[in-house]
């Protein structure tokens, strides 16, 4: 009975459009992601220097009681994950000999022809290429990471590309103790959350509009966009504009002038012209006005488009230090990136750290734990709507 059972269960796992195996892979494969790289922290920590671990005695670093402390324990994490090994292994070679069932079972029922199943030259230098351009994007954030938990002094030697040789967490120290990080990322915060949901909210609303057919003067309004786009004042009229509607030094100078842009509203016009007029008929026989059926219809139908511009917007708001630069003078208005920017450039994080401390770090290495600490909220973010990304730039990108 019970291997009926796993027969049965495996059926389903290999089944072309399974939704058991789609559970499973969500499941199974950011758990055998964490392990692993969790197993190779624990074992490289293991064997490199720590920091705190030694005391300056004289002219000599000695291993103290606490740095043995230390070492025992991290001993301990990587034993526990060495008896775990098996059990990630076998995982790993069931998601592997699962995901070979599969190809077979979809080549039996898609690829008849021969053709579909050579492997042309072009395939193989396209996914060379890939990589290698995967390994491109990787990279800078494994060589600032590698940095950021590095000591300053054995830093400044050169040579660390990938992992620490001075293992410390006094970067990260440094930076958490600036107040003005705080501050920063305060700002930063306020102006993504309230900059992005207000932008989206008003493009959209005039996407709409620009989507209905029977708009009055639609030609003019599309035009006049278009013409916004390719022309502009020039920053010194811009910034005089903005000081003479008293934005200058100001929060609502990072909120209202990003409102709306023309880009983006082609993209969510493509977005709600895709959507079947049926809909919008149907909803006005019923009595509907055009707010209400841009709310309750056209926006819950554009969620990978909004998604997707929502994304847009959320980056270019947290990236944003120009507009700090020219727009403000106050240190309460001073965004994350440019509070990264102005410390990168005058070395100033390590200034004022206790005495101990500030001899064993460097400005350099304060700074990468800086940039680190800064993209940490971004990393989160993207995965909770990248299923939505692809969809929502191939429904905008539609010719209207």
């Amino acid at each position: 009975m019970t291997k009926l059972k796993t027969k049965e269960y495996l059926h389903k796992l290999t089944a072309v459009n399974s939704d058991e195996y789609t559970a499973l892979k969500r499941f199974t494969l950011p758990v055998l992601v964490i392990f692993y790289v969790c197993f190779f922290v624990f074992a490289i920590l293991g064997n490199i220097e720590i920091s705190e671990a030694y005391s300056k005695i004289g002219e000599e670093y000695v291993l103290t009681e606490y740095g043995k402390s230390i070492y025992l324990t991290l001993d301990i994490i990587f034993y526990i994950f060495c008896g775990l090994l098996p059990i990630a292994l076998a995982a790993t070679g069931f998601m592997i000999a699962l995901i070979v069932l599969r190809k077979k079972e979809y080549s039996r029922h898609f690829n008849k022809s021969k053709l579909n199943r050579r492997i042309y030259p072009f395939d193989v230098i396209l996914a060379i290429g890939m990589g290698i351009f995967c390994l491109l994007c990787i990279y800078p954030i494994v060589y600032v990471l590698a940095g950021s938990f590095n000591q300053g002094m054995d830093y400044s030697r050169g040579g660390v590309y990938f992992i620490p040789r001075v293992f410390t967490f006094e970067n990260y120290k440094a930076v958490l103790m600036d107040d003005a990080l705080w501050m920063g990322f305060l700002v930063t915060i306020g102006r993504t959350v309230i900059g992005t949901l207000t932008a989206l909210v008003f493009t959209a609303a005039v996407g709409y509009a620009m989507s209905r057919p029977n708009l009055k003067f639609k030609p003019f309004f599309y035009w006049v966009n278009i013409f916004t786009m390719f022309f502009g004042g020039g920053l010194i009229p811009y910034f005089l504009i903005i000081k003479s509607i008293g934005l200058y030094d100001n929060f609502f100078v990072y909120i209202i002038p990003g409102l709306y842009s023309v880009y983006n509203m082609i993209v969510l016009q493509s977005g709600f012209k895709s959507i079947d007029s049926e809909i919008h008929d149907a909803a006005v026989v019923d009595g509907a006005g055009e707010l209400r059926i841009w709310f309750q219809i056209y926006m819950p139908l554009s969620k990978p488009i909004l998604a997707t511009v929502a994304l847009w917007l959320l980056v270019g708001h947290w990236n944003s230090y120009f507009d700090t630069m020219i727009y403000t003078n106050s240190d309460n208005l001073q965004t994350l990136q440019y509070y990264l920017l102005k410390t990168i450039q005058t070395s100033s994080l390590s200034e004022g750290l206790p005495s101990d401390m500030a001899e064993r770090l460097s400005a350099q290495t304060v700074s990468l734990a800086a940039i680190i600490i800064s993209i940490i909220p971004v990393l989160f973010f993207f995965p909770l709507i990248r299923k939505n990304f692809s969809s929502g730039i191939m429904v905008g990108s539609l010719k209207g």
